[in-house]
């Protein structure tokens, strides 16, 4: 296959540095000016170059600690100690006496605070057993106005609904003169009165209490001889003869 004719292109004119661009026979070709050289380098110069190396290194730095000094323990300290131990001993025992100050004052606190309960409850006892509980005193007939105070007193702390006062004796007896009361009453609760009774003589003016087939005049119980029936060995009720009056004040029941 034959080439077609060549065909001549025109000169152009380009800029210094541009490509010229040919076909020629169906090769594309790419011509262009040459680049600059690149200009040489300057050598060092040898004379900086020594004079660099003959400037000084700096030298790290470096970081200065004090000294320290060794303590040199006191020669007087070593060779008596009895300073220093005088000293540890007076230490513990101010220690110890205001452990023992704080303990006595929590004792005295914890003690009144007690005393305190107590005197309350007592107060709200007495309230109680001096308030009228609606006992019948007048089945006791006329007896002394103390006795009377009295007997309401025991009678209302330990539930009596039936007492005798006044009445006739064939023996000696407390009971005609207004003086006595019977508190008709059973076991457990008579103990509880009968006690109560001697632990407060001077209280209520009490001269002596009988209960069980036993007195007592203030000096403890003492058995009493067989009168050969429950009522006449007081074991159905309290009997307590007064001879004055009391406070009125009861402790101990």
């Amino acid at each position: 296959m034959s080439s077609a004719p060549a065909s001549a292109l025109g000169s152009t004119s380009v800029r210094r540095g541009a490509a010229v661009v040919a076909v020629a026979g169906g090769a594309l070709s790419l011509m262009g000016s040459a680049a600059p050289a690149a200009s040489p380098q300057a050598a060092p110069d040898v004379t900086d170059v020594a004079a660099r190396s003959a400037l000084p290194t700096q030298a790290p730095a470096v970081l200065m600690l004090p000294a320290v000094q060794p303590v040199v323990p006191d020669a007087d300290v070593l060779d008596d100690p009895a300073p220093l131990v005088k000293a540890v001993q007076l230490a513990e025992e101010q220690i110890a006496r205001a452990e023992e100050e704080r303990a006595a004052a929590e004792a005295r606190a914890a003690q009144e605070a007690e005393q305190a309960a107590a005197d309350a409850a007592e107060a709200e006892r007495r309230v109680s057993v001096s308030a009228d509980c609606g006992l019948d005193t007048g089945q006791l007939g006329a007896v002394r106005d103390f006795v009377r105070e009295a007997g309401e007193v025991l009678g209302c702390r330990y539930g009596v609904s039936t007492m005798y006062g006044v009445a006739g004796r064939a023996g000696a007896s407390d009971h005609p003169a207004g003086k006595a009361i019977d508190f008709m009453i059973g076991r457990t609760a008579g103990d509880g009165l009968a006690d109560c009774a001697v632990r407060n003589m001077d209280a209520l003016g009490i001269s002596y209490v009988i209960w069980r087939q036993r007195i007592n005049t203030g000096s403890g119980w003492e058995p009493m001889e067989d009168r050969g029936g429950i009522t006449a060995n007081h074991m159905d009720h309290v009997h307590i003869s007064f001879d004055s009056a009391g406070s009125g004040d009861l402790s101990g029941c």
